[in-house]
């Protein structure tokens, strides 16, 4: 028997999804109050956690496995405001 849940989108990837479930107020008063974007030049804080959070989903080894293949889902992370791609080391 096929079962079916309202929350699971078969069009979105699954990193999508669990992204949607972090709220951004939340993640925006972090940020705040850690005043973790005060020397950023282009990679924002949220754009860097959307990078690790994949990295460790995907069990990446290395920086630049986690450059190339983020590069790849890159168009679908736009609707949660992710910018700039990682520079390649």
């Amino acid at each position: 028997m096929k079962q079916y849940n309202k929350n699971f989108l078969p069009g979105h990837p699954i990193i999508d999804q669990l992204l949607s479930m972090i709220p951004k107020e939340v993640f925006n008063e972090v940020v705040e109050q850690e005043n973790s974007d005060r020397y950023y030049k282009k990679f924002k804080s949220a754009d860097h956690f959307i990078c690790m959070f994949y990295a460790v989903l995907t069990r990446n080894g290395s920086l630049r496995e986690v450059c190339e293949n983020i590069s790849l889902i890159a168009k679908k992370l736009i609707p949660f405001g992710y910018k700039q791609l990682p520079a390649r080391i």
